[in-house]
């Protein structure tokens, strides 16, 4: 074949695919019937400012974008399309002289792993960290569940005098776990490819994951060193995933 003759083929195909161009959303329950929450635990730590119209609410409410932008969906710098594997079993000597033969039997949903750069105000790591705390909500003496401890515009000593006294280091509290439909969420990631009017204006493949949540959020290294960006990154479990295809070869300017 000849390069003309493959470049041709690449174009009828869309283009090459380029991983660094994806999107990422996230639909979270609205339903609840008491103070736990995860929209409004959310909302409490500063996030409504942060992720804008990336994040939806079941049954069509969205957060409004802010000064803050969508920093939880514009920050996430890794992601990966979820893994597909079968669980097997054995069949031996169904024919004559045949040894071990491996058939599926149940198909199997692993994790998936997001990692973020953080903005200053760390919306990242008070995302996961808000949604894993809901996931074990903590509550006072008298029943009570304790909200997250927020402050606003605080100074460093300051800071660091409320976080060291009152309701922050109270030991007597206990941790609930809430029910799955108060913190369970759908993550959609989408590879995207370049458009004719964005970076992303072109859409071939999108993985919908359910009843997502996160199960470990990564230590967040800090270091005395060279100047970096905080990075942040989070292993999700999920039920299961459902896949939409989008045909876009003839589409290659968007």
């Amino acid at each position: 074949m000849s390069v003309k003759n493959f470049i041709e083929l690449i174009n009828r195909s869309g283009g090459l695919s380029y991983s660094n161009t994806y999107d990422i959303e996230w639909v979270f329950p609205t339903t609840n019937n008491n103070e736990t929450s995860l929209v409004e635990n959310l909302k409490a730590v500063g996030i409504e400012a942060g992720l804008g119209s990336s994040i939806l609410f079941a049954g069509g409410g969205t957060l409004s974008p802010s000064d803050g932008g969508d920093i939880v969906k514009l920050f996430c710098d890794e992601a990966q399309l979820p893994s597909i594997s079968s669980a097997t079993g054995q069949k031996t000597g169904i024919l004559l002289g045949e040894g071990q033969v491996n058939y599926p039997h149940t198909r199997v949903f692993t994790d998936f792993q997001l990692g973020w750069i953080c903005d200053a105000n760390m919306i990242p790591l008070k995302f996961l960290t808000t949604w894993y705390d809901t996931i074990f909500q903590q509550y006072n003496v008298n029943g009570e569940a304790l909200p997250p401890n927020t402050r606003t515009a605080n100074t460093l000593q300051r800071l660091k005098n409320e976080a060291g006294g009152g309701n922050s280091i109270q030991t007597e509290r206990t941790v609930r776990l809430n029910y799955p439909e108060q913190y369970l969420a759908k993550c959609l990631i989408t590879k995207a490819e370049r458009g004719e009017n964005a970076s992303n204006g072109r859409a071939s493949i999108v993985y919908t994951m359910l009843d997502v949540f996160p199960y470990s959020i990564d230590a967040v290294p800090l270091s005395a060193g060279t100047s970096q960006a905080t990075k942040v990154t989070a292993n999700f479990y999920y039920s299961k995933h459902t896949v939409t295809y989008n045909d876009i070869s003839n589409n290659f300017r968007g």
